[in-house]
């Protein structure tokens, strides 16, 4: 494992000590100002001006502890200082927080889960600290603002409740108030009806970043010296919130078999309510519009090489987060993209890195159909593409982009953190787990591997790396929120 691979982490005090000095220069007045250049936490002009829709990541993998479970982790709204006083980083009411599978690879889902969350507040003119006094339980009256919500299940045109009154784990108002966020968390976390759990909270950002690659995505260089800059994962200073969904794999695969149909495509959508002004307001039902939307992680920034800070409001990156994954495969301008992603371009005109030739069916194949032998990709294999599901119409099959799993693949006994790129096949961007590093390999990919020559030296050994605590290794996985005084 090389040192680029995140093996060096320092001490949390340190982290946390130096992560205030790097958030000001790799995020560029990040969260703190309503405004950041870090890739796929700030993907479109769209999700930053609506904080509480930003899907930040989507991770799926066998879980750890129990490999006939699936867990699936959606970040949203990043940027979430360490609690203290009057902190507080709800859900969105009157939306819709959605994770969908898809085992056919038409970019329609099979089945879809629906959180829809609703307030309890208490505090005087709703503003104010969210407790008021040590909170040891949901329960206690001290907490003057909670969020209930109500989990769904949509397959087969019928949509079932299987969580009404579910309780979501609050923001981490500081150590005074809430002396055992453990306890909380492990109040807020529910029971599926037919195997699984779930959670609904804060959690402490668990992104893995090398922030090297947005100076080569975006401009083709990490600077005149190369190793000077860290690879630093600012964020993971702060928190984020998150659904936490873990669903036994036969809840997943397609006609329930993982054995005939081992491959599902996951995504998450974020949709806000809204009505038809042109029609009588008073006879009209809630109608709900997607504005984020997230398979892959960093497509945006892999593709067109932007972030919202370099984005046009209703440019490509605002109608991917717009647009249903089924039409996907009829937007010819993301498609053009695909086949013809934009770093490789700059890092050759920067640096003299030829960029591999294309159309580039292998970056397609990647974010939009899977690693499949026929598909384009270069890893010469059967992965996980839905056209191993013997229940799928090869024919039917689609491109969108779905982060895309096998639920037959091995768990890995040592995990590498570049996961399928360097052997290690449960890894990105066969699903994704929480420890898995994706910068790297995605600029890796980019300028042409695993077949191509090796492009490891344009990310050489870093001055120094700072990254997010690991996950654990049992549910819910992700770690506490940080917290203040």
């Amino acid at each position: 494992m090389s040192e680029t691979a995140g093996t060096r982490r320092p001490s949390r005090r340190l982290f946390l000590g130096g992560a205030v000095a790097t958030l000001a220069a790799a995020s560029l007045g990040g969260p703190l100002l309503g405004r950041g250049q870090a890739g796929g936490h700030f993907d479109s002009p769209a999700v930053l001006a609506d904080g509480q829709a930003n899907i930040t990541d989507v991770y799926a993998f066998t879980s750890p502890d129990d490999h006939d479970q699936v867990t699936i982790v959606v970040d949203v709204q990043p940027g979430q200082l360490p609690g203290a006083g009057p902190l507080n980083y709800p859900f969105a009411t009157r939306a819709r927080y959605e994770v969908h599978l898809d085992g056919r690879g038409t970019g329609q889902p099979d089945t879809t889960y629906r959180w829809t969350f609703r307030n309890e507040d208490k505090r005087l003119f709703g503003t104010g600290p969210i407790a008021v006094g040590p909170v040891r339980s949901l329960k206690d009256n001290s907490l003057l603002f909670k969020q209930r919500y109500t989990l769904e299940r949509i397959r087969g045109g019928r949509t079932e409740t299987l969580i009404s009154d579910g309780t979501a784990a609050p923001t981490h108002t500081g150590l005074a108030l809430m002396p055992d966020y453990g306890a909380l968390r492990g109040e807020a976390t529910r029971s599926l009806p037919g195997g699984g759990r779930t959670l609904a909270g804060q959690i402490a950002e668990p992104f893995v970043a090398d922030t090297r690659v947005f100076g080569l995505f975006t401009v083709g260089t990490v600077g005149p010296v190369p190793g000077a800059l860290p690879a630093a994962g600012p964020l993971s200073a702060l928190n984020v919130g998150a659904l936490v969904l873990q669903l036994p794999k036969r809840e997943l695969a397609l006609n329930g078999d993982p054995v005939r149909n081992p491959v599902v495509g996951i995504w998450a959508t974020v949709s806000r309510e809204g009505a038809d002004l042109a029609r009588d307001l008073r006879t009209q039902e809630a109608t709900y519009r997607q504005i984020g939307r997230l398979g892959n992680p960093h497509i945006a920034f892999a593709l067109w090489g932007t972030f919202a800070g370099l984005s046009r409001p209703g440019g490509p990156e605002d109608r991917f987060n717009a647009r249903p994954a089924e039409l996907d495969a009829q937007d010819q301008e993301f498609l053009a993209a695909a086949l013809d992603p934009a770093p490789p371009r700059r890092i050759e005109a920067a640096q003299g890195f030829a960029a591999p030739a294309g159309p580039r069916t292998d970056i397609r194949a990647l974010f939009l159909g899977g690693i499949g032998k026929d598909n384009g990709s270069r890893f010469g294999l059967d992965l996980n593409t839905q056209t191993m599901n013997a229940d799928a119409d090869p024919a039917a099959v689609r491109w969108a982009d779905q982060l895309r799993l096998n639920l037959t693949t091995p768990v890995s006994a040592d995990p590498h953190p570049y996961g399928v790129l360097d052997g290690d096949l449960q890894g990105y961007p066969n699903g994704r787990r929480l420890n898995d590093e994706i910068d790297v390999p995605l600029l890796r990919m980019l300028e042409g591997e695993p077949s191509d020559r090796s492009a490891a030296h344009l990310l050489p050994p870093s001055s120094f790396n700072w990254q997010p605590k690991p996950a654990s290794n049992t549910f819910p996985y992700v770690n506490l929120p940080h917290a203040g005084p």
